[in-house]
């Protein structure tokens, strides 16, 4: 099972409905997992019968939490697996703010992030997040 990355901190009502219903039905871990490993792509849950240890999503959140989802959606037609870029970047922000208002720079999250220090900043002024205090009276002198 390949649900190396965990999904703390990623917030439930910011999903879509689909990955909703999936994260009640084999919970948030497996949930990104799958999405990690198929989302944006057109997916096909397979019926419980055909299901084998094998099988790609089987490998990535579980047998049994493949069967748990055949139960509902195996055999259906393909559909999109959603990206769930919306969760994943509030989780993303909230990160950045946290490092930087506990000991990072601007430009050490960009460098970590890949973003430029602009969005670092714009980010961290939209999440409320200060400098801690030693750091802002380093700069003043």
């Amino acid at each position: 099972m390949a649900m190396r990355d965990t999904a703390p901190g990623i917030p439930v009502d910011l999903l879509p409905p689909l990955l909703q219903d999936f994260e009640r039905l084999i919970g948030l871990e497996a949930t990104m997992a799958l999405v990690r490993h198929s989302g944006g792509l057109r997916i096909y849950i397979p019926t419980p019968e055909r299901i084998t240890p094998d099988h790609p999503f089987a490998r990535e959140i579980g047998q049994a939490n493949l069967l748990k989802l055949a139960e509902v959606y195996g055999g259906e037609a393909h559909f999109q697996l959603p990206k769930a870029e919306r969760a994943l970047i509030q989780v993303r922000n909230a990160r950045i703010a946290h490092a930087y208002s506990t000991h990072k720079t601007a430009r050490e999250l960009a460098v970590e992030f890949h973003l430029t220090e602009r969005q670092i900043v714009r980010i961290v002024a939209e999440m409320g997040a200060a400098a801690p205090s030693n750091r802002r009276q380093a700069t003043l002198f």
